[in-house]
């Protein structure tokens, strides 16, 4: 498991704060997204850092340990963004995660491009960030999947897309132009593995109405997702359009009829601290004037 700078700066700041609450309140993201860091960085250090007390949380004696460490890594991570955007006011970094980044992306990154003399930089993330690096400060601007429940957000709707179901090739039900909610009663799972609830919740069968499921299996991103489709583990709720970014053998993507769309956004923090970031949007709104 990879360790990230989310993580450490999760765990520094309940350190700091004594509690969980409060260092979702300080790192302005939600108390589960601070929860599942932090859980992600105990995997990764083999220990329980927190006793979970009442009213708050207390290190164990290995989360002592780590504590300077941890507070010196998350220092020199602020202090490279910093040197970076006093450095190159101009560039810009775009985060994304799986097929959120649709067509539109080019022109999101072409639209930035034209409003800057630096770069643009494209970050990818997966499932443990559904914000795309706006969570953790490491993107300005992110092309998203809505819903999410950061209020933190403000964002603006650039493509509408049908729901489809992802299915093994083998599937009787694969070679349907479209298959309904109700024809897939009692089926196996594959559903994201996120600290987003809201998130997670929109790609649960439950979201379309399906109540009765077999087994559900977690995944942490689009890729194992497919795999997990293709190996007949179970069947997963993605896009139409899934397939136009991720060729994968074995798996078909079937629409879902009723009408069930999901969209594809960018998004920003507020307040706006990027010079150009009003500018990118203002534009993106004028390309995109029916999705508001």
């Amino acid at each position: 498991m990879a360790l990230s700078i989310q993580s450490i700066r999760a765990f520094a700041a309940v350190a700091q704060q004594g509690s969980f609450a409060g260092a979702a309140e300080l790192l302005k993201v939600s108390q589960p997204t601070v929860s599942a860091a932090v859980a992600r960085f105990e995997t990764h250090t083999g220990n329980r850092l927190f006793r979970r007390e009442h009213g708050g949380a207390v290190l164990t004696p290995a989360g002592q340990r780590i504590l300077p460490h941890a507070l010196r890594l998350a220092t020199a991570a602020d202090e490279l963004e910093q040197a970076i955007a006093s450095d190159n006011g101009h560039s810009l970094v775009l985060g994304f995660m799986g097929e959120a980044a649709s067509t539109v992306t080019g022109q999101v990154v072409r639209t930035a491009q034209e409003k800057l003399d630096g770069p643009v930089r494209l970050r990818r993330y997966d499932f443990d960030d559904p914000t795309g690096g706006l969570a953790s400060g490491e993107s300005h601007m992110a092309i998203i999947w809505p819903p999410l429940s950061a209020d933190y957000l403000d964002q603006v709707v650039i493509t509408s897309d049908r729901r489809a179901v992802a299915l093994p090739v083998s599937d009787p039900l694969a070679n349907r132009p479209e298959v309904a909610p109700d024809e897939l009663i009692g089926r196996n799972w594959v559903v994201p593995r996120s600290p987003d609830p809201i998130w997670t919740a929109f790609r649960h069968p439950r979201s379309i109405g399906t109540t009765e499921v077999g087994t559900l299996v977690e995944s942490g991103s689009v890729e194992e997702t497919l795999e997990l489709v293709a190996a007949g583990t179970g069947i997963a709720l993605l896009s139409e359009s899934t397939e136009q970014h991720y060729a994968r053998a074995g798996v078909v993507i079937v629409p879902l009829t009723g009408n069930l769309r999901c969209t594809a956004a960018l998004a920003w923090r507020r307040p706006l601290v990027h010079p150009t970031v009003a500018e990118i949007v203002a534009d993106i709104r004028t390309l995109h004037p029916t999705q508001r």
